[in-house]
């Protein structure tokens, strides 16, 4: 540890930190070496990041939406993660990890709304629990929304109380890990809605399907992290049937909230009360349609925690959660191998020996959205999973084998692509193939225990040459 490392830290953990000593007691027990059996990462390496890192004046942490959550630890990797920032005297500090609350629609640009009084205009004890709320208490303390994995399970056991009905927009039951119960539960349902571009796989559960239009065919609000702000110009009008989400929704409330000033009065009407702590309304914007940019907004300052300071139970940077503490849970960020692992389950991976990973995106399908569109569809015709040359030797698979990717819930058949950017032992396969959809794999209950996430990057699969496969079945 180098003496600027030291003279960042030691203040922070001094006077606005809670439980730094327990951390520090904590990060012992994974040395490089320690870490190195864990993670498969040459102890050096991790070394020479961390001093990169600490080293570094100011840095920032940017991780993705998935990557370190989507696992049956995943809070506890992000929590870890987190830590680094205060650790290393980057927290909400030029150049570091800037805290800036968004302001509309998860984006932050220093325009005042009432985006957060506009979604919820009603405290929760006045309404029903949440979904998920009794399983996932600590995600549903800081996520003012529904719990969307759990709806499959409660439109199944009914409680605690019965789900018979949903609108949906873009609903997608691929999405979900264990993707055939999520159907088969949309399917139980006593009415379903759902409003799209597309005949999906998904619709075509619904009773009713409503034409959705495009961003090409509607205006819509837009907020820029550049302090600019835009009220769309559709391109075309609707075309066919379909209309614009907002105008559904206006529509549908017209009905089901008569009594609504606000919601009767419409979509621009509502835009207009959001917009009211900044001044502007919708007709302002459409003098800019190129959109307005804002100079005299106020971005907050840095090290706000001086004054004010953590958002925490403590008001401090909190190493140990107090949150996580009421509920019996781990208070720091403890490592916790996969629930799927040769590790955590050996009996298992006799049979599945390689560890699978899944979730990640190619940018020209997104998601299950693109694999309809015949020129598209030809940059990848077949499904296909990602293998490491080591392990395709070992099966005698070459480039292009249609193969059978297994887990203990079944199996789908795709062709082998060998590379060297999944590491010995891993599998990687894209999502949201019809033909070849990996989230039937996966059991709809494997996701983190606190936060609810699906655990998409921690399985366990083997694959096979897809004649061998169907062979060892016969």
């Amino acid at each position: 540890m180098n003496n600027r490392y030291a003279e960042t830290t030691i203040p922070l953990r001094d006077e606005k930190t809670s439980g730094f000593d327990e951390y520090r007691n904590l990060a012992r027990g994974y040395a490089p070496d320690a870490a190195e059996k864990i993670t498969n990462v040459p102890a050096e390496l991790i070394v020479r990041a961390a001093r990169l890192f600490a080293g570094s004046k100011p840095a920032a942490v940017m991780t993705g939406a998935s990557p370190t959550v989507h696992h049956t630890n995943g809070l506890q990797n992000q929590r870890a993660i987190n830590a680094l920032v205060g650790l290393t005297g980057n927290f909400d500090v030029p150049g570091g990890n800037h805290v800036f609350p968004s302001n509309y629609l998860y984006i932050s640009n220093g325009v005042k709304t009432r985006d957060g009084e506009y979604m919820q205009s009603r405290p929760w004890s006045a309404m029903a629990p949440r979904v998920g709320e009794d399983k996932h208490p600590v995600w549903c303390r800081f996520i003012p929304e529904a719990h969307s994995m759990m709806v499959p399970f409660q439109i199944h056991s009914q409680k605690p109380y019965p789900i018979r009905a949903m609108l949906a927009f873009g609903l997608n039951h691929r999405m979900w890990p264990g993707s055939d119960f999520a159907r088969e539960s949309f399917k139980k349902l006593d009415f379903l809605v759902d409003v799209d571009l597309f005949m999906t796989d998904t619709a075509k559960l619904a009773d009713v399907v409503l034409p959705a239009c495009s961003s090409y065919e509607r205006s819509e609000l837009k907020f820029y992290p550049e302090k600019r702000i835009l009220w769309t110009r559709p391109a075309i009008e609707p075309l066919g049937q379909s209309r614009s989400d907002a105008d559904i929704i206006f529509d549908l409330a017209a009905t089901l909230a008569p009594d609504d000033d606000l919601l009767r009065a419409g979509y621009e009407a509502s835009v207009d009360w959001l917009l009211e702590p900044s001044g502007f309304k919708v007709a302002d914007l459409k003098q800019h349609p190129r959109g307005l940019v804002i100079d005299d907004v106020s971005i907050p300052p840095y090290r706000k925690y001086e004054k004010e300071g953590f958002k925490t139970p403590s008001g401090k940077m909190e190493f140990t959660s107090c949150v996580l503490a009421e509920h019996g849970l781990d208070s720091l960020p403890v490592y916790r191998e996969p629930g799927l692992s040769p590790v955590s389950t050996p009996e298992e991976a006799k049979n599945f020996p390689l560890i699978l990973t899944t979730g990640a995106r190619l940018p020209f399908f997104i998601h299950s959205r693109a694999y309809r569109v015949p020129q598209l569809r030809r940059l990848q015709p077949d499904p296909m999973a990602d293998v490491n040359p080591a392990d395709a030797r070992e099966r005698d698979l070459s480039q292009g084998d249609w193969i059978m990717l297994s887990t203990s819930r079944g199996a789908v058949r795709v062709r082998a692509n060998l590379t060297d950017t999944v590491p010995p032992g891993v599998v990687n396969i894209y999502h949201g193939r019809p033909e070849a959809d990996v989230n039937t794999l996966i059991d709809p209950a494997y996701r983190d225990p606190i936060s609810g996430f699906p655990a998409f990057k921690s399985l366990l699969c083997q694959v096979k040459k897809a004649s061998e496969a169907m062979e060892s079945l016969e």
